[in-house]
Protein backbone atom coordinates (compact mmCIF):
# COMPACT_ATOMS: atom_id res chain seq x y z
CA UNK A 1 0.00 0.00 0.00
CA UNK A 2 1.31 3.53 -0.94
CA UNK A 3 1.48 6.06 1.78
CA UNK A 4 -1.28 8.52 2.69
CA UNK A 5 0.57 11.63 0.61
CA UNK A 6 0.70 9.96 -2.89
CA UNK A 7 -1.73 9.44 -5.10
CA UNK A 8 -2.40 5.72 -6.20
CA UNK A 9 -1.43 4.62 -9.84
CA UNK A 10 -5.03 3.94 -11.39
CA UNK A 11 -5.63 1.28 -13.56
CA UNK A 12 -6.28 1.57 -17.21
CA UNK A 13 -8.75 -0.20 -19.25
CA UNK A 14 -9.00 -0.54 -22.88
CA UNK A 15 -8.98 2.41 -25.19
CA UNK A 16 -11.72 5.64 -25.53
CA UNK A 17 -12.99 4.29 -29.17
CA UNK A 18 -16.40 5.68 -31.30
CA UNK A 19 -19.66 4.20 -30.58
CA UNK A 20 -20.26 2.28 -33.96
CA UNK A 21 -23.83 0.58 -34.40
CA UNK A 22 -24.61 -1.46 -37.34
CA UNK A 23 -26.75 1.25 -38.18
CA UNK A 24 -24.45 3.92 -39.17
CA UNK A 25 -23.52 2.87 -42.67
CA UNK A 26 -27.53 3.43 -43.78
CA UNK A 27 -27.72 6.77 -41.40
CA UNK A 28 -24.57 8.36 -43.23
CA UNK A 29 -25.84 6.85 -46.95
CA UNK A 30 -28.80 9.52 -46.22
CA UNK A 31 -26.48 12.39 -46.91
CA UNK A 32 -27.80 14.67 -49.55
CA UNK A 33 -30.89 13.16 -49.67
CA UNK A 34 -32.90 14.89 -48.08
CA UNK A 35 -33.46 19.01 -48.62
CA UNK A 36 -31.34 21.21 -46.49
CA UNK A 37 -34.09 23.37 -46.39
CA UNK A 38 -35.93 20.94 -43.87
CA UNK A 39 -34.66 21.35 -40.73
CA UNK A 40 -35.41 18.62 -37.37
CA UNK A 41 -35.15 18.60 -33.92
CA UNK A 42 -35.51 16.42 -31.15
CA UNK A 43 -38.07 16.97 -28.27
CA UNK A 44 -38.58 14.80 -25.19
CA UNK A 45 -37.75 10.80 -25.74
CA UNK A 46 -38.19 9.86 -21.76
CA UNK A 47 -37.91 6.84 -20.12
CA UNK A 48 -41.44 5.87 -19.08
CA UNK A 49 -40.82 2.24 -18.43
CA UNK A 50 -40.57 2.94 -14.45
CA UNK A 51 -38.33 -0.13 -13.75
CA UNK A 52 -35.69 0.98 -11.45
CA UNK A 53 -33.56 -1.25 -9.20
CA UNK A 54 -31.23 0.45 -6.00
CA UNK A 55 -31.46 -3.26 -4.30
CA UNK A 56 -29.19 -6.05 -4.64
CA UNK A 57 -26.05 -4.27 -6.53
CA UNK A 58 -28.62 -1.93 -8.50
CA UNK A 59 -27.64 1.47 -9.69
CA UNK A 60 -31.02 2.75 -10.50
CA UNK A 61 -33.02 3.09 -13.98
CA UNK A 62 -32.69 -0.03 -15.93
CA UNK A 63 -32.82 2.30 -19.10
CA UNK A 64 -30.88 5.30 -20.54
CA UNK A 65 -32.13 8.69 -19.79
CA UNK A 66 -29.99 10.10 -22.57
CA UNK A 67 -32.31 9.29 -25.61
CA UNK A 68 -33.33 12.11 -27.04
CA UNK A 69 -29.64 12.47 -27.44
CA UNK A 70 -28.82 9.30 -29.22
CA UNK A 71 -31.49 10.23 -31.60
CA UNK A 72 -29.88 13.21 -32.10
CA UNK A 73 -26.53 11.91 -32.81
CA UNK A 74 -28.53 9.56 -35.62
CA UNK A 75 -29.75 12.84 -37.43
CA UNK A 76 -26.09 14.58 -37.41
CA UNK A 77 -24.98 11.28 -38.91
CA UNK A 78 -27.65 11.92 -41.86
CA UNK A 79 -26.55 15.34 -43.01
CA UNK A 80 -29.95 16.72 -42.39
CA UNK A 81 -30.13 20.83 -41.42
CA UNK A 82 -30.36 20.24 -36.94
CA UNK A 83 -31.49 22.44 -34.62
CA UNK A 84 -31.17 22.09 -31.24
CA UNK A 85 -34.10 22.87 -29.28
CA UNK A 86 -33.29 20.77 -26.19
CA UNK A 87 -30.99 23.34 -24.35
CA UNK A 88 -32.85 26.77 -25.16
CA UNK A 89 -31.83 28.47 -21.75
CA UNK A 90 -28.83 29.73 -23.52
CA UNK A 91 -30.90 31.23 -26.32
CA UNK A 92 -33.79 32.35 -24.36
CA UNK A 93 -31.12 33.92 -21.94
CA UNK A 94 -29.47 36.54 -24.62
CA UNK A 95 -32.76 37.06 -25.88
CA UNK A 96 -33.87 38.58 -22.57
CA UNK A 97 -30.54 40.73 -22.16
CA UNK A 98 -31.45 41.94 -25.43
CA UNK A 99 -28.64 40.50 -27.49
CA UNK A 100 -29.93 38.46 -29.25
CA UNK A 101 -33.42 38.79 -31.63
CA UNK A 102 -35.37 35.10 -30.86
CA UNK A 103 -37.21 36.19 -33.77
CA UNK A 104 -34.29 35.63 -36.16
CA UNK A 105 -33.73 31.94 -35.21
CA UNK A 106 -34.21 29.47 -37.53
CA UNK A 107 -37.72 27.59 -37.22
CA UNK A 108 -38.08 24.07 -37.49
CA UNK A 109 -40.14 22.17 -39.99
CA UNK A 110 -40.13 18.60 -37.90
CA UNK A 111 -39.28 17.32 -34.50
CA UNK A 112 -38.89 13.44 -33.43
CA UNK A 113 -40.75 12.45 -30.17
CA UNK A 114 -41.42 9.91 -27.98
CA UNK A 115 -40.86 7.44 -25.24
CA UNK A 116 -38.83 4.27 -24.12
CA UNK A 117 -42.68 2.53 -22.85
CA UNK A 118 -41.73 -0.94 -22.44
CA UNK A 119 -39.57 -2.86 -20.63
CA UNK A 120 -40.89 -6.79 -19.16
CA UNK A 121 -38.54 -9.44 -17.92
CA UNK A 122 -39.61 -12.70 -19.76
CA UNK A 123 -39.16 -15.84 -17.83
CA UNK A 124 -36.47 -17.52 -18.51
CA UNK A 125 -34.94 -21.51 -18.21
CA UNK A 126 -32.37 -23.65 -17.23
CA UNK A 127 -31.00 -27.24 -16.27
CA UNK A 128 -28.33 -28.64 -13.47
CA UNK A 129 -26.70 -32.09 -13.54
CA UNK A 130 -24.46 -33.59 -11.09
CA UNK A 131 -23.02 -36.91 -10.71
CA UNK A 132 -20.97 -38.04 -7.43
CA UNK A 133 -21.18 -33.85 -6.86
CA UNK A 134 -19.51 -33.06 -10.47
CA UNK A 135 -21.83 -31.62 -12.75
CA UNK A 136 -22.09 -28.39 -15.12
CA UNK A 137 -25.56 -25.97 -15.12
CA UNK A 138 -27.51 -23.69 -17.63
CA UNK A 139 -29.56 -21.13 -17.30
CA UNK A 140 -30.63 -18.22 -19.78
CA UNK A 141 -33.23 -15.38 -19.63
CA UNK A 142 -34.33 -12.47 -21.67
CA UNK A 143 -35.72 -8.74 -21.15
CA UNK A 144 -38.06 -7.12 -24.05
CA UNK A 145 -37.65 -3.40 -24.44
CA UNK A 146 -39.82 -1.58 -26.86
CA UNK A 147 -40.01 1.96 -27.71
CA UNK A 148 -42.43 4.20 -29.80
CA UNK A 149 -40.78 7.57 -31.73
CA UNK A 150 -42.87 9.67 -34.28
CA UNK A 151 -41.88 12.64 -36.38
CA UNK A 152 -44.60 16.22 -35.90
CA UNK A 153 -44.76 18.93 -38.76
CA UNK A 154 -44.89 21.59 -36.63
CA UNK A 155 -46.05 24.07 -39.18
CA UNK A 156 -49.65 22.38 -38.18
CA UNK A 157 -49.05 19.47 -35.29
CA UNK A 158 -49.31 16.72 -37.76
CA UNK A 159 -47.96 13.09 -37.22
CA UNK A 160 -46.16 12.39 -41.22
CA UNK A 161 -44.20 9.19 -39.33
CA UNK A 162 -44.33 7.07 -36.58
CA UNK A 163 -42.44 3.71 -35.83
CA UNK A 164 -43.10 1.14 -32.59
CA UNK A 165 -39.90 -0.90 -32.24
CA UNK A 166 -39.04 -3.67 -30.04
CA UNK A 167 -35.94 -5.95 -29.13
CA UNK A 168 -34.93 -8.99 -26.87
CA UNK A 169 -32.19 -8.94 -24.65
CA UNK A 170 -30.42 -11.79 -24.38
CA UNK A 171 -29.13 -13.29 -21.48
CA UNK A 172 -27.33 -16.98 -20.80
CA UNK A 173 -24.60 -18.27 -17.83
CA UNK A 174 -22.43 -21.41 -17.92
CA UNK A 175 -21.24 -23.39 -15.41
CA UNK A 176 -19.76 -26.08 -13.90
CA UNK A 177 -19.84 -27.43 -9.81
CA UNK A 178 -17.86 -29.62 -8.11
CA UNK A 179 -18.14 -30.68 -3.88
CA UNK A 180 -15.74 -33.43 -3.01
CA UNK A 181 -14.36 -34.76 0.06
CA UNK A 182 -10.81 -36.29 -0.49
CA UNK A 183 -10.45 -38.13 2.90
CA UNK A 184 -11.62 -35.76 5.27
CA UNK A 185 -10.92 -32.66 3.89
CA UNK A 186 -14.02 -31.38 1.63
CA UNK A 187 -13.18 -28.85 -1.90
CA UNK A 188 -15.42 -27.49 -3.26
CA UNK A 189 -15.01 -25.87 -6.62
CA UNK A 190 -17.18 -23.57 -8.86
CA UNK A 191 -16.66 -21.55 -11.91
CA UNK A 192 -18.57 -20.04 -14.94
CA UNK A 193 -19.38 -17.37 -17.17
CA UNK A 194 -22.03 -15.75 -18.16
CA UNK A 195 -22.72 -12.84 -21.10
CA UNK A 196 -25.45 -10.62 -21.70
CA UNK A 197 -26.23 -8.22 -24.47
CA UNK A 198 -25.57 -5.11 -23.27
CA UNK A 199 -29.11 -3.24 -22.69
CA UNK A 200 -28.71 0.65 -23.41
CA UNK A 201 -26.22 -0.08 -26.64
CA UNK A 202 -28.82 -2.30 -28.10
CA UNK A 203 -31.47 0.97 -27.42
CA UNK A 204 -29.14 2.80 -29.40
CA UNK A 205 -29.04 0.56 -31.95
CA UNK A 206 -33.45 0.38 -32.05
CA UNK A 207 -33.17 4.25 -31.68
CA UNK A 208 -30.97 4.82 -34.48
CA UNK A 209 -32.66 2.30 -37.13
CA UNK A 210 -36.25 3.72 -35.30
CA UNK A 211 -34.21 7.26 -37.02
CA UNK A 212 -33.69 5.76 -40.29
CA UNK A 213 -37.09 4.39 -40.98
CA UNK A 214 -38.80 7.77 -39.85
CA UNK A 215 -36.98 9.56 -42.27
CA UNK A 216 -37.63 7.07 -44.95
CA UNK A 217 -41.63 7.05 -44.31
CA UNK A 218 -41.35 10.62 -45.67
CA UNK A 219 -39.19 9.91 -48.82
CA UNK A 220 -39.99 7.76 -51.87
CA UNK A 221 -38.32 4.81 -51.78
CA UNK A 222 -36.24 5.42 -54.77
CA UNK A 223 -34.26 7.49 -52.73
CA UNK A 224 -33.35 5.54 -49.82
CA UNK A 225 -32.93 2.14 -51.44
CA UNK A 226 -29.64 1.65 -51.39
CA UNK A 227 -29.06 3.37 -48.47
CA UNK A 228 -31.97 0.29 -46.84
CA UNK A 229 -29.83 -2.92 -48.19
CA UNK A 230 -27.25 -1.69 -46.28
CA UNK A 231 -28.78 -2.88 -43.38
CA UNK A 232 -28.93 -6.66 -42.32
CA UNK A 233 -31.94 -8.47 -41.71
CA UNK A 234 -30.28 -9.58 -38.91
CA UNK A 235 -30.24 -6.65 -36.92
CA UNK A 236 -33.30 -5.03 -37.92
CA UNK A 237 -36.21 -6.71 -39.93
CA UNK A 238 -39.70 -5.17 -39.43
CA UNK A 239 -42.93 -5.98 -41.50
CA UNK A 240 -45.32 -3.20 -42.38
CA UNK A 241 -46.57 -1.52 -45.24
CA UNK A 242 -44.93 1.49 -44.38
CA UNK A 243 -41.67 0.32 -43.49
CA UNK A 244 -38.69 0.86 -45.46
CA UNK A 245 -38.22 -2.80 -45.68
CA UNK A 246 -41.75 -3.22 -47.50
CA UNK A 247 -41.47 0.17 -49.49
CA UNK A 248 -38.08 -0.89 -51.00
CA UNK A 249 -39.43 -4.16 -51.87
CA UNK A 250 -43.14 -2.96 -53.93
CA UNK A 251 -40.38 -0.11 -55.38
CA UNK A 252 -38.35 -2.67 -57.06
CA UNK A 253 -41.19 -5.34 -57.82
CA UNK A 254 -42.89 -2.31 -59.91
CA UNK A 255 -39.13 -1.92 -61.27
CA UNK A 256 -38.81 -5.96 -62.82
CA UNK A 257 -42.71 -5.69 -63.62
CA UNK A 258 -42.02 -2.50 -65.63
CA UNK A 259 -38.99 -3.86 -66.89
CA UNK A 260 -40.44 -7.43 -68.44
CA UNK A 261 -42.97 -5.51 -70.16
CA UNK A 262 -40.49 -3.10 -71.71
CA UNK A 263 -39.20 -6.28 -73.11
CA UNK A 264 -41.95 -7.82 -74.49
CA UNK A 265 -42.81 -4.88 -76.09
CA UNK A 266 -39.12 -4.90 -78.35
CA UNK A 267 -39.75 -8.51 -78.48
CA UNK A 268 -43.17 -8.02 -80.21
CA UNK A 269 -41.40 -5.14 -82.58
Amino acid sequence: MKPSNRDVDLVEGPPIVDVITSFDEALSCMQGRISPSLTFAVGQIPDNTGKEQHNDGGTGRFVTQGASDIVQSALFKTGVTLLNRREMSIILGEGQWGIRDVRAMTPTNFYISGSINSLDFIPGGGSFLSVGGVGPRYRQNRILIALDLSVTNTQNGQIVASIPLQKQIFADELGITSARIFGTTLIDFDAGAQQREAVNFALRQMLYFATFELLSQMMPARTYAECRDLISDTMGSIEGERTSAESVERLRAAQAAAAAEAGESEAVN
